[in-house]
């Protein structure tokens, strides 16, 4: 189902796209998901919302292939709160239970949550389509959809609802979630989780902005700096992760609310770390090698000059790559059931 993305339109600025009416849209070949995608500053995106305005194409779903394999070794599997996902898609009689991963990007998740649990249906959702490398299991499917939208076309349909990574494309993250919660069954389970685009130090500690040649200053927390600030010009809710708890706990809807977060190394610069933590820290690394370079339609678009960009870029990469800064990413995962 992989996609040719040769040419697709240019575009260089934020005109000409929206997201449809109605939301949804089925897709089953690459003529389809052309249809969706647009070529900004040399790299693809979706062609149906401007909030969202990372890369949409295999290069980045190639990325995100990689921090599903982070996310997933880290957490120690597919979901933190194991226990009441097992309960949730349980074996019944009657009705196969409901998967939806909204933000499903490469579909990396979605199919090993579909082979993981082979009674289960399996949607994906997403602004563009996913790439995919193969047969999908007979019980996964991907769709076209903006979650900004929402989700009435899906009410009470299922039992496990995943939203990874979104933040930065939802404009209103509560009301988010509370289309989420519709589109639950009762007992299902929400799980939403994300990077925050805050940065920390060697002691767990958040970095402060500081200008180039002050102490403390890191080229690596210059562009996710700039990135986090364009994102959120953009009306994402990328200040999302650290209060998804408190949120899930104002609706009614929801029980049962739980969190956790996970600090990973950005490179294997801990002398202490065992294997395992040090294969992680690498692999996320190269994650953020890849998420850097991916970040140049976002940051051109707000109008910093291309020689800037570069270079915080080419700086960016050095440093990490010479272990120079001694930085954690923070991971927050919360979850709720559906009354």
């Amino acid at each position: 189902m992989a996609s040719n993305q040769e040419d697709l339109p240019e575009s260089g600025s934020d005109a000409g796209s929206a997201s449809p009416a109605p939301s949804l849209y089925s897709f089953s070949s690459s003529v389809d998901g052309q249809l969706m995608l647009r070529q900004v500053y040399g790299r693809i995106l979706n062609n149906q919302n401007d909030t969202y305005f990372l890369p949409a194409d295999n290069e980045e779903h190639r990325r995100l292939d990689l921090q599903h394999q982070v996310i997933t070794l880290a957490l120690g599997g597919l979901c933190p709160a194991p226990d009441l996902v097992r309960r949730a898609l349980r074996p019944r009689p009657g009705k196969a239970p409901g998967i939806l991963d909204v933000g499903t990007g490469s579909g990396s998740w979605a199919i090993d949550m579909a082979k993981l649990f082979p009674h289960c249906n399996v949607v994906g959702v997403d602004l563009a389509p996913p790439r995919v490398d193969g047969d999908l299991p007979p019980n996964c499917r991907f769709e076209i959809d903006d979650a900004n939208l929402g989700f009435s076309h899906y009410r009470g349909t299922f039992d496990l609802i995943h939203a990874r990574s979104v933040s930065a494309g939802i404009r209103d993250y509560p009301q988010f979630l509370e289309e989420l919660a519709q589109a639950l069954r009762p007992g299902g389970v929400v799980i939403v989780g994300d990077g925050d685009m805050q940065l920390f130090d060697e002691w767990q500690c958040p970095l402060a902005y500081v200008e180039e040649g002050s102490p403390g200053f890191t080229w690596t927390h210059r562009v996710f700096f700039a990135a986090y600030n364009a994102m959120k010009n953009r009306g994402g809710s990328i200040d999302s992760p650290s209060m998804c708890p408190t949120w899930l706990r104002a609706i009614e809807s929801y029980t049962d609310v739980g969190w956790h977060k996970v600090f990973i190394p950005i490179g294997p610069w801990r002398q202490s770390a065992d294997p395992k933590e040090r294969i992680i820290a690498e692999m996320l690394r190269e994650d953020c090698f890849r998420y850097i370079a991916g970040l140049a339609p976002l940051l051109l678009s707000e109008g910093y000059l291309p020689e800037s960009v570069e270079k915080m870029q080419r700086e960016a990469a050095a440093e990490l790559r010479e272990l120079r800064a001694r930085i954690y990413s923070r991971w927050t995962f919360a979850w709720a059931v559906k009354k």
